[in-house]
């Protein structure tokens, strides 16, 4: 989400059907080999295919791929307006969701079955798996605030974030939205969660409330979006919506620590329509940054600030993406892209009627970084995780 994310643009593409058949090419040729990978794959992969694979929510955000050790697979993502945790199982083409009291904004998986779930300005705990995706959850399993944050901003709230491999919770906030698309700037900041060693999700024990550090690590941010980790965890990529940018920053995975923060994509500079939202990360290391307002996901190289290509999809405000199963033709894995429907007129939303559903990209040849990635917590926990009193 932007600051103005009024929809529109050249980007733009309209869609009545369920199923698009689009041809994408790759601009520009790949200076680098790991760009030079994903062309060769995306060229062979041929025509691209974009289908709702859910109905429209009013605001689907923060997908992510999750296999549970119960061997459920599928797609966690939230629905904010609609205050919705869901997970799409793809094998079996449904979705389970569940409600909860407030903004539902993100959602990431933690070691074991556990999820971290920002609701409004808290940050929960739940194992949602074990209860098969019951939508009774929070009256029958109810989840542990792990930690909250600014309740002296009430307008306030969590908006996306990460874990990272040591199962640190990296969440943003961002200003009040007192007219959709207009975001108060500046209110609004990074935090980094560590949860304390004996009351770890980890541990699959129920946690004690606030069972962790809170740490700001950035501030003032106006919307804080997209988060991610180069493939080596040398590099922290980070999307403050109303820079235009995806900034990049040193960091450091034992202390959990960034640095030297620069310009690693910049939407002006490449003429993009559109504000950077979320994004994801393939196992080439480019980058997939949704395009809110342009209609469009973009794969860029972080690594140069080159533009590779760029993916229409039928929904002027498109809001993350993330790759994940079943594999396609090609060989390459779906990236799963979100979007939103609330703030649209009844022309826009004629023009776009799958707006607000999670559409399923395929044909790009592209392989998700998360096959190559542990869960969270896997990794020796930091020297300076402190233990709980």
């Amino acid at each position: 989400m932007g600051s103005d994310m009024s929809p529109g643009g050249s980007g733009f593409v309209g869609a009545a059907t369920a199923l698009l058949i689009l041809s994408i090419l790759a601009s520009g040729a790949h200076g680098r080999a790991a760009g030079a990978a994903g062309a060769a794959r995306a060229g062979a992969a041929g025509a691209v295919g974009v289908r709702p694979v859910t109905r429209p929510g009013l605001h689907t955000e923060g997908p992510v791929w999750y296999e549970s050790d119960r061997g459920d697979r599928g797609l966690l993502f939230v629905d904010i307006a609609g205050h919705l945790l869901n997970f799409y199982d793809p094998a079996k083409d449904v979705v389970h969701s569940v409600a909860f009291d407030g903004d539902v904004t993100l959602v990431r998986p933690l070691q074991g079955d556990n999820l971290v779930v920002a609701v409004g300005r808290e940050l929960r705990v739940l194992d949602w798996a074990a209860s098969n995706f019951s939508a009774l959850l929070p009256v029958r399993w109810p989840p542990v605030v792990l930690a909250a944050v600014e309740q002296d901003k009430p307008g306030n709230r969590f908006n996306d974030g990460n874990v990272d491999s040591r199962g640190r919770v990296w969440a943003g906030t961002m200003g009040p939205e007192p007219v959709v698309g207009h975001v108060e700037d500046d209110q609004a900041a990074l935090y980094r969660v560590t949860p304390h060693a004996d009351g770890s999700p980890a541990r699959r024990d129920p946690l004690s409330p606030h069972s962790a550090d809170v740490d700001t690590v950035l501030a003032p941010v106006s919307i804080s979006n997209g988060l991610l980790w180069s493939l080596d965890e040398t590099l922290m990529y980070y999307i403050d919506t109303p820079t235009r940018r995806v900034d990049v920053f040193d960091f450091d995975v034992v202390r959990g620590e960034i640095a030297n923060r620069r310009p690693a994509f910049d939407f002006a500079a490449n003429n993009i329509t559109g504000n950077p939202d979320g994004m994801t990360i393939d196992a080439d290391g480019n980058l997939w940054v949704a395009c809110f307002g342009g209609s469009q996901v973009i794969q860029v190289d972080p690594r140069d600030g080159r533009l590779l290509r760029a993916v229409p999809v039928p929904a002027s405000q498109v809001t993350s993406a993330a790759l994940g199963e079943p594999k396609d033709a090609s060989g390459g894995d779906t990236l799963y892209v979100t979007s939103m429907r609330k703030g649209l007129s009844d022309e826009e939303l004629r023009l776009e009627p799958h707006a607000g559903a999670v559409f399923a990209v395929t044909g790009l040849g592209v392989r998700g970084a998360w096959r190559q990635k542990r869960r969270p917590g896997h990794d020796t926990p930091p020297p300076d995780v402190k233990p709980s009193d």
